[in-house]
């Protein structure tokens, strides 16, 4: 097995984990409070693997190796049904009251965990090889949604106090890294001379 391949399995394995204990707690009845326990493990998780999403790309130009970029679709897709399953796990939680439900959405940090659930939609659908074949350069346009997806994840995190005031900061912190490190390589990118202007010789 080689070394991307092998390092995929890997993080399939961690990344469902979380899931797998929660499926057999459940299964087992061993939580106190059920949908209160999916919806906080959930939320916990999702967010963790969004903020390692961005990382992966700049980890991998950092360290000049594409091997840690390899796990990137795969760290999304399980971030975005992490945060599908926060959703259900809250509607389930009030009995899918729905009148009750859309009353509570106009709360700022309900609004913008729903905003990003719904930014995640287009993104799962359009992770296959085959949509982005399709799509072309838009696909890496629509992608970048990935960005504002975090942040209002953070956002939602931080303002409804989900996630511990620790792990909160140090959320905060990588994603602060992630968006520096992507806006200093659209700046270079730009203001890189290019062999039509005269200043470097063409190869």
């Amino acid at each position: 097995m080689n070394a991307p391949r092998l390092l995929r399995v890997a993080v399939f394995l961690l990344a469902a984990a979380p899931a797998a204990a929660l499926a057999l707690d459940f299964a087992a009845g061993a939580l106190a409070t059920p949908y209160r326990t999916i919806l906080r493990e959930t939320g916990l998780w999702s967010m963790r693997l969004l903020t390692l999403g961005l990382l992966l790309s700049p980890l991998a130009r950092l360290a000049g190796s594409e091997l840690l970029a390899a796990p990137r679709r795969m760290v999304g897709l399980f971030a975005a049904a992490y945060a599908f399953a926060h959703g259900w796990a809250w509607c389930r939680q009030y009995g899918y009251d729905w009148g009750f439900l859309l009353g509570e959405l106009p709360r700022p940090y309900l609004l913008a965990g729903l905003v990003a659930l719904l930014m995640l939609v287009p993104l799962v659908a359009t992770s296959n090889a085959m949509a982005r074949a399709r799509l072309g350069a838009a696909w890496a346009r629509l992608h970048r949604l990935a960005v504002p997806v975090a942040v209002l994840a953070a956002l939602h995190f931080l303002l409804s106090r989900a996630l511990p005031p620790r792990e909160s900061l140090v959320h905060a912190v990588l994603l602060a890294l992630a968006l520096a490190e992507r806006g200093l390589g659209a700046w270079r990118a730009k203001t890189r001379p290019s062999p039509r202007d005269g200043r470097i010789p063409p190869r």
